[in-house]
């Protein structure tokens, strides 16, 4: 059963340049409050978290959701590499120096989740902690593995070999209602209303953007092998959530079984719902989220007061 339908216009729009690439991004609540970023994964938008930006606004928080690279009204360049983790994760770096954001709480699902992980391998300084709805954290390889070798390992990824095959790009670009329209029609949770505008905002730039993640494989690799070197930089110590779904087939909770041994500091919910949660079971998640939120900035806190009581001794 669907929400009431949230209208897309009923935020406040916004827009950003970072290393020249225009963002667009909608932010709600109070300008004061603890900012939180939501990051959106595949096939979604911003509008992918409505729900969730009007519960934590009313909240009194300062909330943020991109459009991330490709997507939406944010650029879509052709360079490939500007869509990879490292690249992106400076891109959002730069939006908050812009926006006066010295450390914000991150909140991700599907690639979202994957990026918000790779955000706390790159600038865990810039964070208070990780909730990621959904996707687990999966450590820097030390060799690399082909999308196909991956597959191997994670049959159920073998729909990301056809996302990365041009003639998905192809058809989806020919028939966008055919590509999206099972999707979003799936358990009658997604108003009519909601499809027209995701089509809409899809029709602007394309797949060509979206689809590319599916191609960063070896790219996110040369950056990590590079930069995150030793096995110690593929911890995260901050304070972190994962809240997996029961019925997701994409992402399976099991797939997060011995996240503790990077994510020391993990803690963990279980939604009754399908990949797309957020909107399936907006409420529950909500109820979950709120808890994690709440818990991450006061263990963030908990962890100021304990470094600057050790640099005073």
């Amino acid at each position: 059963m669907a929400l009431p339908f949230i209208d897309p216009n009923s935020f406040e729009h916004k827009f950003v340049q970072t290393q020249g690439i225009k963002y667009h991004y909608v932010e709600a609540g109070d300008p004061k409050g603890e900012p939180l970023l939501f990051i959106h994964g595949f096939p979604e938008l911003w509008y992918a978290w409505r729900y969730q930006i009007k519960f934590f606004a009313e909240l009194g928080y300062r909330v943020l959701a991109l459009d991330t690279l490709g997507y939406g009204q944010t650029d879509a360049p052709m360079e490939l590499h500007k869509y990879a983790f490292k690249s992106q994760v400076e891109q959002w770096v730069g939006i908050l120096d812009i926006l006066n954001i010295p450390k914000v709480t991150l909140v991700g699902h599907d690639w979202g989740g994957a990026f918000v992980w790779r955000f706390g391998l790159y600038h865990p300084e810039r964070i208070n902690g990780i909730i990621s709805v959904c996707t687990p954290y999966t450590a820097p390889m030390p060799f690399y593995m082909s999308l196909e070798d991956i597959v191997k390992r994670v049959p159920n990824f073998a729909y990301q070999i056809t996302m990365a095959d041009p003639a998905t790009l192809q058809a989806a670009d020919a028939n966008k209602e055919a590509f999206f329209r099972p999707l979003m029609s799936a358990g009658g949770y997604t108003h009519e209303s909601e499809i027209e505008f995701t089509l809409q905002e899809f029709s602007r730039t394309g797949m060509r953007g979206p689809l590319n993640y599916y191609k960063t494989h070896r790219i996110n690799f040369d950056d990590e092998i590079s930069t995150l070197p030793n096995p110690h930089q593929h911890m995260i110590h901050l304070p972190c959530w994962i809240i997996t779904a029961t019925n997701d087939i994409y992402l399976k909770p099991h797939m997060s079984e011995g996240m503790e041994k990077y994510v020391p500091r993990l803690k963990r919910a279980v939604v009754d719902a399908g990949h797309w949660c957020m909107t399936e079971k907006a409420e529950d998640v909500n109820k979950l989220l709120k808890v994690a939120v709440e818990d991450v900035l006061e263990r963030a806190k908990e962890t100021k007061v304990n470094v600057g009581t050790k640099a005073s001794l």
